[in-house]
């Protein structure tokens, strides 16, 4: 069993496959300090225990783990809402790598639901900003100074996404925005 593996075992394993004795969401452990990872189910409620957790294991002050946390809650939300990972018995596995002047964040879903379309994480043609949904890799783009995925059609795909922990978080509202220069002080 590799360190990122949960302990697992049941009465329903088959040989060779493992079951989950608890149900998500568990901790993953890794040997390396700067690791961290956790599994989450599919209850869209875990999008927000996602965002729970990410906020401390930055190890990071509140507005410096902001975008962090903010990306953590769109790849969630993405994995639960567009994969199998979201239907009953699916899992969502989030990786933190800290770096000193970077995040690198994983996230790892079960693969597309059955269907004709497999669909992969990609940016649409632009959409009304103000749309409750379709924007999430738009600001997830904005975030991130590098976000790719990796995956075979029809299996587990991993969105990866590499934050820039030296810059302050981007404001929504700026001088161009409508609002008031913010104070710098």
């Amino acid at each position: 069993m590799n360190e990122t593996t949960p302990a697992r075992s049941g009465p329903a394993a088959a040989p060779g496959r493992r079951s989950a004795t608890v149900a998500p969401p568990w901790r993953l452990r890794f040997a390396a300090p700067d690791r961290c990872g956790i599994v989450l189910g599919p209850d869209p409620g875990h999008v927000a225990l996602a965002r729970t957790w990410a906020r401390p294991n930055a190890r990071d002050t509140a507005r410096n783990s902001h975008d962090l946390v903010l990306a953590v809650s769109i790849l969630v939300t993405n994995a639960l809402e567009h994969t199998r990972s979201g239907d009953p018995g699916g899992t969502v596995q989030v990786v933190l790598y800290r770096r000193p002047a970077t995040y690198t964040l994983s996230v790892t879903d079960n693969g597309p639901r059955p269907g004709p379309f497999i669909p992969v994480p990609r940016m649409e043609a632009s959409t009304n900003p103000l749309s409750p949904t379709g924007n999430g890799l738009r600001l997830l783009d904005a975030l991130c100074a590098y976000w790719d995925w990796s995956g075979s059609a029809g299996e587990p795909l991993t969105v990866r996404a590499v934050l820039d922990r030296t810059t302050s978080p981007r404001s929504p509202r700026g001088p161009g925005a409508g609002g008031r220069p913010r104070n710098t002080r």
